[in-house]
């Protein structure tokens, strides 16, 4: 085993060595070819846990799971015999229940909505006659790919063709212009925060643990217009509701921040945004108000900063209103500085159309990838 270590650290192979990964799969190319890709992997975990390299170290090399490393590595040090770990169980063979209606399983899960593997299971039995667990159906579904995702939401009102005409002539134009500096894009709309069962946040423990919640609700009302190239957000805030003055107030935070730029903003249309008040003190301060068609929040980018937001929240569960109010403006507030690159990712020029829709049930649909391909060639 001396040696053993010797040789290995003689060529480098050490937690800090970056060439190592690329090394440790030469080696296990070269050992597919002698020995069962199992066996491989298994000979090159032993020799660098008999070298000293850490397990999580090995696992990153190998690409074995924690059991099999860890595992090995008791049996080695309980000096047990070698030729025992070098050598492959045969297994039973047996043949699944599901082995001649997988693809038609798979089929049926695809062209229905099933919430739990209990409601597969049991569609299992009643359509192919066949009793299966919950772990089989489980197995299954890892094998062939089929992940429990969460549903998105999709618009019942919303009207495609006139939100494609939509970006492409107004939207995207304006993003464009807007990254080389011509003008000045920003997304608008508010955001309601309650205090409370909205975010209780998570505690690590035994078991599940429950807070008292303040009485009554107290909410936190937030309007901000965010920049689509710089992602700073501006906002006006308060505990009671928003109306048209504040979005009057927005209007002229905007105008003195982008003094003498040409500035473009876009809103829905909730009836105090579009009122006359709005209306003659945008065209007084010389902002372009653009309005998004009708049941489109997937259009307006702001929408996935609140989502950003809210998801920072359930971080932990504030019990003070007054701390609470000042949590959500630090996150609002992080996202042109220290969360400007995850921001980045979520808001750019992409967005969602739901022209690449197939639906598979009269009230659901799935992306449809062969359709995304065409549209986008």
């Amino acid at each position: 085993m001396a040696k053993v270590r010797q040789d290995v650290e003689g060529k480098k192979i050490m937690p800090q060595d970056n060439e190592a990964p690329k090394r440790i799969q030469n080696i296990l190319e070269f050992l597919n070819l002698l020995l069962p890709k199992t066996l491989a992997k298994r000979l090159v975990n032993m020799i660098l846990l008999a070298a000293g390299i850490p397990v999580a170290r090995c696992m990153e090399l190998t690409g074995t799971s924690a059991k099999t490393t860890y595992g090995l590595r008791k049996a080695m040090e309980k000096e047990e015999d070698m030729s025992r770990l070098l050598t492959l169980k045969s297994g039973t063979n047996k043949k699944r229940k599901t082995t001649n209606i997988e693809e038609q399983i798979i089929s049926e899960i695809e062209n229905n909505n099933y919430h739990t593997l209990r409601q597969i299971a049991n569609m299992i039995k009643e359509k192919f006659k066949v009793v299966v667990s919950q772990w089989t159906v489980g197995r299954l579904l890892k094998r062939k790919g089929i992940k429990r995702l969460k549903c998105g939401s999709l618009p019942a009102k919303a009207d495609v063709e006139e939100q494609k005409k939509f970006y492409k002539c107004i939207l995207k134009p304006l993003m464009k212009a807007a990254n080389k500096g011509s003008t000045v894009l920003l997304f608008m709309d508010a955001s309601h925060f309650v205090l409370g069962c909205d975010f209780l946040g998570h505690i690590y423990g035994f078991m599940r643990r429950f807070l008292k919640t303040a009485s009554g609700r107290r909410r936190y009302n937030v309007l901000g217009a965010m920049d689509f190239v710089s992602k700073s957000v501006l906002t006006v805030s308060n505990d009671t509701y928003i109306t048209a003055s504040e979005v009057c107030d927005m209007l002229r935070k905007i105008a003195e921040a982008y003094l003498g730029k040409s500035i473009h903003v876009i809103l829905d249309n909730a009836r105090y945004q579009k009122c006359k008040a709005v209306l003659e003190l945008a065209a007084q301060l010389h902002i372009q108000l653009v309005y998004l068609p009708p049941y489109s929040p997937n259009l307006n980018l702001i929408e996935r900063l609140w989502k950003f937001v809210k998801s920072e929240l359930r971080a932990k569960y504030y019990d003070d209103f007054g701390i609470y109010q000042q949590a959500i403006d630090s996150i609002i507030s992080s996202t042109a500085h220290e969360n400007k690159e995850r921001i980045n990712k979520l808001i750019g020029e992409k967005v969602q159309l739901y022209s690449n829709l197939r639906f598979i049930t009269k009230d659901t649909a799935i992306l449809d990838q062969a359709k995304g391909k065409k549209s986008a060639a």
